[in-house]
């Protein structure tokens, strides 16, 4: 099956609206061009240059967390990288080829297709077309210059691109300099909105106008196009569907992974079917002619130009750079995908239920999606680190948390013993979830058995907090503190030294759950661009390879601190640890890793064949 060009969206839009969507291509010599293909790394790439600009000094044997220094073999600094280049094995090297050899979440060109959201198994319906945000943190000493194409047309990012600044109802949007992004600052680039797009309970659009106005999700089973973001400087991305706090309606977010990134071996993972919602798959391809091959244990409904997929057989697609190809109606968990060249591959569910012992009866459902990795960045060791409790009593709540193995003969290890209905071992496809209140790890004998480890947010607890009288509470108040929402975790392996992310400000309570690995010389302290050093450490089991911490940076619209009333975060560390974002509201929520390494770690290559 062959899809036509990337054009075929732009063509099912109304003229005014693709006037609106499509503005006249920038001039060449004041935009740098979009990235392409397999070899490009953002706006304006350089090409491969090799150690060229060590700015103050020699060759060095490693590079500091930021990428910003060339280190020798006892960590002194040997040379500061110019602004524009990054230090890669010791060396500076062009900033995008840096973040792009680093293999981390750190990158200059991402593709992001509008996620389905509640209803999308329908035509149309008042939520569709909710407003889609991409969130950008600029981790460089240089402004971050950008591009964003939707079927290969040029979009003006100072149409759309704002500078959030403050929290709650005091946040403002600055529009984004000629310059692009300024180091160290976040940028939220609205890319669509359906006009009239809303609930009972208020708009579904975008604060500002967006990039496009007209819903550009694929509806059901079907074909599609992403936009392509692209920088000429390493970025952080992120993105959430609908944007605009506890008012947006279900809302999720995730991690977005840069391109480069991406593997030609995946085995699924979607949340699990509780609810009304409809669970679905995308796969976005990253360059032209790329062939995949799909094998899932469930049979996927085709439709619209995606052909049906029936469980256990390989079922063989074609797609262009940027385009998208959509199944929804059955669970995709298990299946094998192989592609002839990487693609990205997300999955979620429309209106998802999560019920638990402290939210019996679950919440009121909200949307969820995931960008998961390939096989390759999968871990063989995860920690279960919980979320911030939202009980009035403070105590631990209990978490869902959900595993896919990826080989066969999969055993594990749990620190302390697995808690209840945990598994102890886990085929290739299977697919296991148990609940518990505890902190944990799990491990697999070796790298070659590798798996995913996820977890929800349950439903809105149903014990308010004191001062709670509302059925149904006003944004940024502290009752019914958040919903359902589903969030891969990162193996130990991928976390980094350093974070710079980005938190909404339209979300009355900010959290971070903080994982850290202890080092040869302990653990090492965090801290926190707006705190300092981060306190409240727990251990994780009995043999004291990890540290959590649950940490506040706002509740009900007031920051820990006054610096913490921000979206632009930094976590720094001399050892490696991991970072877990969550923003919640008044029944509505949003979680994501802040970021990390998705490296190729294991060797592992599942065959699109049945097992």
């Amino acid at each position: 099956m062959s899809f036509s060009h990337i054009h075929l969206l732009l063509a099912l839009l109304p003229p005014a609206l693709l006037a609106a969507a499509c503005p006249a291509a920038p001039d060449p010599d004041e935009v740098p061009p979009a990235a392409s293909g397999a070899g490009a790394t953002g706006a304006g790439a350089s090409e491969p240059g090799g150690n060229i600009g060590l700015g103050s000094g020699g060759t060095g044997s490693a590079c500091s967390a930021d990428m910003r220094e060339s280190l020798d073999d006892e960590g002194n600094v040997v040379a500061e990288c110019p602004p524009e280049l990054g230090c890669h094995q010791g060396q500076c090297i062009p900033a995008c080829e840096a973040a792009e050899k680093a293999g981390g979440s750190i990158g200059c060109d991402y593709l992001a297709p509008s996620p389905p959201f509640f209803g999308n198994e329908l035509d149309s319906s008042s939520y569709s077309g909710a407003c889609h945000a991409v969130f950008l943190a600029n981790t460089w000493a240089r402004h971050a210059r950008l591009r964003v194409e939707l079927g290969g047309e040029a979009l003006d990012p100072a149409d759309f691109a704002y500078l959030p600044s403050g929290i709650g109802p005091s946040t403002t949007y600055a529009p984004l300099p000629e310059e692009g992004i300024p180091p160290g600052e976040v940028a939220v680039l609205f890319l669509s909105h359906r006009p009239g797009a809303g609930t009972r309970y208020g708009t579904l659009e975008c604060p500002r106008p967006p990039a496009v106005l007209a819903d550009v999700a694929v509806h059901n089973s079907g074909a599609g196009v992403a936009f392509e973001v692209a920088s000429d400087t390493p970025v952080s991305a992120y993105d959430i569907l609908p944007y605009g706090g506890a008012a947006s309606f279900l809302p999720s977010a995730s991690l977005l992974l840069p391109r480069s990134t991406w593997g030609t071996s995946y085995q699924v993972l979607a949340p699990h079917a509780q609810g009304v919602g409809v669970l679905w798959m995308t796969v976005v391809a990253a360059e032209e002619g790329t062939t995949v091959d799909v094998v899932p244990r469930a049979s996927l409904p085709g439709g619209a130009g995606v052909p049906p997929a029936p469980a256990g057989v390989a079922t063989q697609i074609t797609l262009g750079a940027g385009e998208v190809a959509q199944w929804m109606g059955k669970d995709p968990s298990g299946a094998v995908l192989q592609s002839s060249k990487p693609v990205g591959v997300w999955t979620g569910s429309t209106y998802l239920e999560v019920a638990t012992d402290t939210s019996p009866s679950a919440g009121g459902q909200d949307a969820a999606h995931q960008q998961i990795a390939p096989i390759s960045a999968l871990g063989s060791e995860y920690v279960g680190a919980g979320i911030v409790s939202r009980l009035r009593d403070n105590e631990p709540e209990s978490v869902v948390y959900r595993l896919l193995g990826v080989a066969n003969g999969t055993t594990l290890a749990w620190d302390p013993a697995p808690p209840e209905g945990a598994p102890t071992a886990l085929d290739a496809g299977e697919v296991r979830e148990f609940e518990t209140t505890s902190l944990f790890s799990v491990r697999s004998q070796d790298d070659e058995h590798p798996f995913l480890l996820t977890q929800y947010m349950p439903g809105a607890p149903g014990v308010t907090r004191p001062g709670c009288v509302e059925e149904i509470p006003l944004p940024g108040q502290q009752c019914r503190l958040g919903d359902e929402e589903w969030v891969i975790q990162l193996p130990p392996e991928q976390f980094l030294e350093r974070y710079v992310f980005f938190t909404d400000p339209t979300y009355g309570t900010t959290n971070l759950v903080i994982t850290r690995v202890r080092g040869p010389d302990g653990f090492a302290e965090v801290h926190l661009s707006c705190l300092g050093p981060v306190t409240g450490w727990q251990p994780v089991g009995t043999a004291g390879h990890f540290e959590v911490a649950h940490v506040d940076l706002s509740r009900g619209f007031v920051g820990a601190t006054p610096a913490c009333e921000t979206s632009q975060h930094e976590a720094s560390s001399a050892g490696a640890f991991g970072v877990t974002v969550w923003g919640t509201d008044a029944y509505a929520s949003y979680g994501y890793p802040a970021g990390g390494n998705v490296a190729s770690i294991n060797d592992v290559v599942v065959p699109p064949a049945p097992q």
